[in-house]
């Protein structure tokens, strides 16, 4: 009887200690972060959003949950999918909306019509007019999404003149590098 009792005591013992370090010790952003790197998007993305609800005219915040969104986008199924892009682009002009100098959020813009199906609004038009407000305020991060635009017409010149003045303004910019490494390759082709 006593051995019943005491596994017993042992598991309850297992099932009701403390974590060491709970999670919801964490600030919400800094919690949905944490499950984001963690692969648990569909926890990040809640998180996200009660962190908005306390904090809703933080810039970054809303960049944060786009970006969670842009990763959970691609786990669920079709139909979901028109509904997380909703919310990511509510996002996006929302970090806009709250800081018209958030660097992010333009790029987030640029980048979620560059890649969006045109059922979802996808428009290399946009996106340039995305990627101008980026040149606005910092020229060769601009160059970088006005290449990328200009790659997605199929403009290859245009999109190696903006890749390589992005590189003569930021020497060694890993994407801008990746950029001509690509283009020289559909060149090839």
């Amino acid at each position: 009887m006593h051995k019943y009792i005491l596994s017993f005591l042992l598991l309850a013992a297992t099932v009701f200690a403390e974590d060491p370090a709970p999670a919801a010790d964490l600030p919400l952003p800094e919690q949905a972060a944490a499950a984001l790197e963690a692969g648990e998007t569909k926890d990040a993305v809640k998180l996200y959003e009660k962190a908005i609800k306390a904090s809703p005219d933080d810039a970054q915040l809303q960049t944060d949950y786009a970006q969670a969104l842009g990763v959970r986008i691609g786990q669920v199924n079709f139909m979901a999918q028109g509904f997380i892009a909703s919310k990511m682009l509510k996002a996006y002009e929302r970090s806009v909306e709250i800081d018209p100098d958030h660097l992010t959020g333009w790029i987030g813009l640029c980048r979620y019509y560059l890649n969006a199906p045109a059922i979802a609004g996808g428009s290399a038009d946009k996106a340039e007019t995305y990627a101008k407000e980026v040149h606005q305020r910092v020229a060769w991060l601009g160059e970088v999404e006005l290449g990328l635009v200009a790659e997605k017409r199929g403009d290859l010149d245009a999109a190696k003149t903006h890749f390589e003045a992005a590189l003569a303004a930021k020497p060694g910019y890993p994407e801008a590098t990746k950029a001509l490494e690509r283009i020289a390759a559909k060149s090839t082709e």
